[in-house]
């Protein structure tokens, strides 16, 4: 945005009178002093604010130097700004709400508004956009109006790491009313870091006078340890979808190793394509008594059976319950009969030699899985038995929990090496998974957070495109996620009354920290910095 208004804009001048005519200090008479105008873009058009100054002629008042602005004026504009509010508004909804690009808002204003600004410009204002709508959102003010109707409060927090190599945020977020209280943006899950940030929790709570009646997180050393000397005798209730996860690790790396070797032995499909397009030899029509048309609706066949081979080879979904690995071996033994039965109603077929390669390829790929199977489908087992007791049915919550203690004894006394894991991974979880009794109503997984954060993390692929989600959202992490979880369910733009209170509100310490460091990591690999002191 250039510093001077080009020459030929047409400006609709604005007068703005001061309605104060007392001084606020002495009470004496306010006089006129001068005008000042200023310049910035509206709906209407470009505007010019004719700005009226008063000030207070009494020398011995301690505001004889101060000139005052129009009371009208922060209403339409704050100080130094280019746009007026109903803009900033404007732009905010559509891109938090509606997750509109930089790109897109502009196109929009100066297709429709004529209204002609660059992109660094509105990211600027919508950064302090951002900051407003954060401040607001965790204001206690809002959060009483909140929590009124609200007897007591269930917390989680959960640690993301968007990207490797990067900051965690740790997010702390209410399930009563699906909240999310605040993010921090941390280098280190040491434990003193994660107190911070439980802390402020706490604090928080207190502010609202409301109860904390339970805890949900993983089982994450720093939380159980901070947890229970910020918060002592709250239920603290571990993630059944972590134990899970957990308890069947060993049991899913046997599958991943026996999927790829599986896979490996599964090849050949591109031969048996190539053979398929190309044009039937005169050979072959002698001998087949086909035609070349009737030939390539046979070849048509095998070419299906390799796109379906080729689909379930590209699958790598699944989990504890349902490996990938049994999941693509199930589905190559479906196709491996249907080839068998083809094979037996039609043996002498002109593509009867390509299906007999294609069904030769799928056997030896489950030749391999099949020396694991046996094992992978006894750990499953095992996992499917402890994963149906950490749901108990109402009224059986005692009877379930005694159950789960026999059977992870039973298992860590077992000579194979996944079910010692498997009971291990169950005492060590055992207290928290049953933690509270059927009395506490917390879900039984921390799974709803992760699932919240696919919002924020597809509004970024939603505004950028191809560009990774993960370094905005680390670095931004303390505004950029209350900005989002507050536009969730608003269905109207902010009004200015509600943010204008938060005009100065600041960028939080870490988030500067974190834009800084990454400014830093930029600069570091840039190719325009090869002589640049680290690099000498």
């Amino acid at each position: 945005m250039p510093k001077k208004w080009p020459a030929n804009v047409v400006f609709t001048e604005v007068t703005l009178a001061p309605t104060r005519t007392v001084c606020p200090v002495c009470e004496g008479r306010l006089y006129y002093h001068t005008t000042r105008r200023r310049c910035v873009y509206r709906f209407a058009g470009p505007t010019r604010l004719a700005c009226q100054l008063v000030r207070c002629i009494n020398p011995h008042c301690a505001a004889y130097h101060h000139l005052l602005s129009p009371e009208t004026e922060p209403q339409i504009a704050l100080p130094r700004w280019r746009i007026d509010w109903s803009l900033l508004l404007w732009m905010g909804f559509r891109r938090f709400k509606r997750h509109w690009s930089i790109p897109q808002i502009r196109a929009e204003l100066q297709d429709t508004y004529q209204i002609a600004l660059s992109e660094s410009f509105l990211a600027d204002y919508l950064r302090r956009y951002q900051t407003m709508v954060a401040a607001w959102y965790t204001d206690v003010t809002q959060l009483h109006a909140a929590y009124c109707h609200t007897s007591d409060l269930m917390l989680t927090i959960d640690g993301i790491q968007p990207e490797k190599g990067h900051e965690t945020i740790y997010v702390v977020r209410e399930l009563r009313q699906h909240r999310v209280w605040f993010a921090e943006t941390l280098l280190s899950s040491a434990t003193d870091e994660i107190q911070r940030v439980i802390r402020r929790a706490r604090l928080l709570a207190e502010q609202l006078g409301k109860p904390v009646c339970g805890w949900m997180s993983d089982k994450q050393d720093a939380f159980v340890t901070t947890i229970a000397e910020e918060f002592p005798g709250t239920p603290h209730r571990y993630c059944a979808n972590h134990f899970l996860r957990d308890a069947a690790a060993p049991m899913l790396a046997v599958d991943s190793a026996a999927k790829v070797r599986m896979r490996h032995k599964v090849r050949g499909l591109r031969p048996i394509e190539r053979l398929c397009l190309q044009s039937p030899s005169p050979a072959l029509d002698t001998v087949a008594g086909l035609r070349p048309d009737h030939y390539q609706q046979a070849a048509q066949i095998v070419l299906s059976y390799c796109a379906v081979v080729r689909g379930i080879l590209n699958d790598n979904h699944g989990g504890p319950l349902w490996p990938p690995g049994w999941n693509m071996a199930y589905a190559l033994r479906e196709v491996a009969s249907s080839l068998e039965r083809n094979l037996a109603c039609c043996p002498t077929t002109p593509i009867s030699s390509l299906l007999g390669r294609l069904q030769g390829c799928i056997q030896r790929g489950l030749a391999l899985y099949n020396q694991e199977q046996a094992q992978i489908g006894t750990a499953m087992g095992q996992v499917l038995v402890v994963w149906a007791l950490v749901h108990p049915k109402p009224g059986t919550h005692q009877v379930y929990q005694e159950i789960f203690h026999r059977v992870a004894d039973q298992y860590s006394q077992s000579n194979e090496p996944i079910s010692q894991h498997i009971g291990q991974t169950m005492q060590h979880f055992e207290m928290g998974l049953f933690c509270g009794g059927e009395a506490l109503d917390l879900p039984e997984d921390n799974l709803e957070l992760e699932r919240w954060i696919r919002g924020p993390k597809g509004h970024e692929r939603h505004i950028h495109g191809r560009q990774h989600v993960g370094l905005r959202i680390v670095a931004e992490a303390p505004t950029l996620l209350l900005a989002f979880d507050a536009h969730c369910d608003r269905q109207m733009p902010f009004t200015v009354q509600e943010l204008l209170p938060y005009q100065n509100a600041d960028i939080p310490a870490s988030q500067q920290q974190a834009m800084k460091r990454h400014q830093l990591m930029r600069k570091a690999r840039s190719k325009k910095n090869e002589k640049a002191p680290w690099n000498s």
